[in-house]
């Protein structure tokens, strides 16, 4: 175990002070937050609580308690607000920024339609945006429960996931992922060594409700890593005053006996606000449609179809509470999430056939395996000052400690007999972060980030070396609109970056027990100057927002991170021995996207063609080489060309009647290294999503009724790397019914999903295990329990 350094003790002070001074020190002088507040009935001013109240552009949403209220927090005036409810009229209200906080008072009428047909209508797309953004909220995961949150959200175009099993997975965006693409949870970037393939979010699913992924180059106001894109995890909307809620969710999955649960407790009283949230998961190995696998050519048996030793558990807990008047808001959040996995036995170290046995217990966990701890404090404060501008300042401390398990016979070590000396890896990484932004409405924006790093490792395995990083960057960027239907935007970031490793490694032993080499990383210290610009353009051809034209062209970058220059080892969970580049320079991209969207009451259509070209691309490339350690398998090398991603997303959605809905996507990615003149490796393949989804109401019960059903076609990939297995098309059918019980507390609903409901066999070309000819989980049913409970006092 590393030694504690008290990292959370020392800061949370701060963090305090920092909460005293903010929230007792209230300056007379700033002006009101907007809030936006109001009642939803229908015509005959009967209150209707569920109704969904969402405001545009930025797509913040809530939902009316039992008395038909809502409340909603803003930092600058939305232009309009949209409420919708189960068998009436969508209804859109103008916002002119003089109102009343308890101005709006909305009348619904029932639609012209049978009340027994109500709208299933999806869109997720967010309007009035530089470059393509999906919005999902609590309906999407209520139709889409995967094995991960990245999984979750693979479903939405251009977005795919890599994973290690079922447990573990990161999202992909436009064939960029890991440190290419940032996770923002409640404004502050997740930092787990999400560099590793078998390293996931690090996130509850539960608690992810509201989420907006951006597609595209995102360096500008982020910084580096955010060349392919952002998924960024909102925080939930504060309570309505003086009410309390309380939702429980139930899970339960058949093909690896997955149980679940999550409560979610939020309340509010005149100006103090709090929320907790509580999950807790567990799941046995699962099955897969084969009896055998190869591992360096070696065709070896899956017993009982079952892969052994991929059983896992994972629990999580958050507490935020907070303050609010008609000056300022703050919030502080502490989390804590854990996971431990295990890594499917004939995957690591030399095969051994007592190791692929069946032990007759399905949710052990043994040898090896993973254990993940991830913490979060983030303090959040926001003033809006005089004239429409805004002061935001977000504080985060983390602490992830990975610790992964094996045994020494496996990795050229020789053998320890004491248990605790099974541990292979350990990483503990610290970060500390501040992000400060000042606005105005739409107008610009000027911000601030500064993060620092420091990891120490150990374990009686090496892979990469104790270091330290800093970040520090500022960025500005203005809108401008020129006329009435045309909006411009313009930006330039300024980056300084800081890596320092120090030297370190271990010997390698052969079976006799001689030293016949060493694993070694020199020291580095390397220094970065880099600078990101962005235009981009929104061309409305009518008033009424139907159909826009958009564009962006930005220049970003990315910093190499330290496993890239200085890594040297076996990584576990990725079956590979992996070896860095000390002298790899800051990566350079060009990137340009330019899209058309298209809206209307029946029908969205969306086109986003995007171009990426990288200068100095650093990727990891198997070789022709074999590892010197036994349990590898070939040498995979850092290094670094020029390449191309390109690509594009087509996606539609057509109300075929007021009941009846019809949604498809197709998504394409190519990649050429303009030096081997080959693709690069692990580049997702294209793919059809197409799905039909019917809805229908009980007005008398108020039972909502609904079912879809979806079809994804994908196809073989063969364009690929050298020594990179190709991989072959499949097709994969999903089905899925709900129920939602209007009058029952809150809104009570169940649904069965059905996953891979022909229990085809097919290799995911992003999953580790694809290497391993291990093909993706078979058949699944997936049962949820949704129960709300609202309250006022």
């Amino acid at each position: 175990m590393l030694q504690n350094k008290n990292f959370f003790g020392v800061t949370l002070k701060v963090v305090l002070l920092f909460f005293l001074y903010n929230v007792l020190g209230m300056s007379s002088e700033i002006a009101a937050q907007i809030t936006l507040r109001g009642v939803v009935v229908d015509n005959n001013r009967t209150t209707l609580p569920g109704a969904t109240v969402c405001t545009f552009p930025d797509t913040t949403c809530t939902v009316t308690n039992e008395h038909g209220a809502f409340e909603l927090q803003h930092k600058r005036f939305p232009r309009y607000i949209e409420v919708s409810y189960l068998g009436y009229k969508k209804k859109r209200v103008e916002i002119s920024p003089v109102f009343d906080e308890d101005h709006f008072h909305i009348v619904l009428h029932p639609s012209t339609e049978s009340l027994r047909e109500i709208n299933v209508f999806e869109d997720r797309l967010v309007r009035d945006v530089f470059q393509p953004v999906s919005f999902v909220g609590g309906d999407f995961f209520d139709e889409r429960t995967e094995g991960n949150l990245a999984a979750s959200l693979s479903v939405l175009p251009g977005v795919n996931h890599l994973n290690v099993g079922l447990g573990i997975g990161k999202p992909v965006i436009r064939g960029l992922y890991a440190n290419r693409v940032i996770v923002a949870d409640q404004g502050v970037k997740q930092e787990g060594h999400q560099w590793g393939v078998d390293h996931g979010l690090e996130i509850d699913q539960f608690r992810a409700r509201r989420i907006e992924v951006l597609k595209g180059p995102s360096s500008l106001e982020f910084g580096s890593d955010g060349l392919g894109g952002v998924v960024r995890i909102l925080p939930d909307p504060i309570a309505i005053r003086n009410t309390a809620n309380i939702a429980v969710t139930l899970l339960g999955k058949s093909n690896n006996d997955h149980l679940g649960g999550n409560l979610f407790v939020s309340g509010a009283g005149e100006n103090f606000f709090a929320s907790a949230n509580v999950s807790q998961q567990a799941f046995s190995d699962y099955r897969v449609p084969t009896d055998r696998f190869v591992y360096n050519t070696f065709e070896l048996p899956i017993f009982n179809e079952r892969l052994k030793n991929s059983a896992g558990k994972e629990s999580a807990f958050s507490l935020t509470a907070g303050f609010r008047d008609e000056k300022n808001l703050f919030r502080l959040t502490a989390s804590k999430y854990r996971q431990h996995v295990g890594i499917f036995s004939g995957a690591v170290g030399i095969p051994q056939s007592f190791a692929l046995q069946d032990d007759g217990d399905a949710r052990n966990i043994e040898f090896p395996s993973q254990r993940v701890s991830h913490q979060r404090l983030v303090a959040f404060f926001q003033r809006q000052l005089r004239g429409e501008k805004m002061l935001e300042i977000n504080l985060g401390l983390q602490e992830n400690h990975r610790r992964e398990f094996s045994f020494p016979e496996f990795h050229a070590i020789q053998d320890r007999a004491d248990i605790n000396e099974r541990l292979a890896l350990e990483m503990e990484l610290r970060t500390i972060s501040i992000d400060a932004a000042f606005s105005s409405k739409e107008e610009f924006k000027l911000g601030l980030n500064i993060q620092h790093q420091g990891n120490e490792t150990g374990g009686f395995d090496y892979f990469l070396p104790p270091f330290r990083t800093l970040r520090a960057g500022i960025y500005g960027y203005r809108d401008f609109n020129w006329g009435e239907l045309l909006r411009l935007k313009a930006g330039l970031r300024l980056d300084y970056g800081h890596n320092k490793s120090d030297e370190a490694g271990r010997d390698v032993w052969n079976t006799s027990g001689d030293v016949i080499g060493k694993l070694n990383s020199a020291a580095t210290d390397h220094h970065f100057f880099n600078y990101a610009a962005s235009v981009g353009f929104i061309k409305k051809f009518t008033d009424n927002d139907q159909l826009e034209l958009f564009g962006h062209l930005g220049k970003s970058f990315r910093i190499p991170y330290p496993v890239e220059t200085s890594s040297n080892g076996v990584h576990h969970g990725s079956f590979r021995h992996e070896i860095g580049r000390p002298d790899l320079d800051a990566e350079h991209g060009y990137q340009l996207d330019i899209g058309l969207r298209y809206f209307s009451e029946k029908a969205l259509i969306s086109v986003s063609p995007f171009f990426n070209f990288f200068n100095d691309y650093i990727y990891l490339r198997p070789s022709p080489e074999f590892s010197p350690l036994p349990d590898a398998g070939q040498l995979y090398r850092y290094e670094q060309h020029n390449a191309i991603f390109s690509g594009f997303e087509v996606e539609w959605e057509y109300q075929v009647f007021s009941f009846l809905n019809w949604a498809q996507s197709i998504e394409s990615v190519w990649s050429y290294n303009l030096d081997t003149r080959l693709a690069l490796p692990f580049t997702p393949p294209h793919s059809l999503l197409s799905k039909i989804s019917y809805q229908k109401m009980w007005s008398g019960p108020q039972i909502k009724f609904s079912a879809d059903i979806s079809h994804r076609w994908v196809a073989a990939q063969i364009r690929v790397d050298r020594n990179e297995l190709t991989t072959p098309s499949y097709h994969i059918l999903d089905t899925g019914l709900r129920f939602t019980f209007q009058n029952w507390l809150g809104g009570v609903s169940i649904s069965l999903m059905a996953h891979n409901i022909l229990d085809t066999k097919y290799f995911n070309h992003l999953s580790r295990y694809r290497q391993l000819g291990i093909p993706e989980q078979g058949r699944n049913f997936v049962l949820r329990l949704h129960i709300p409970v609202s309250v006022g006092f």
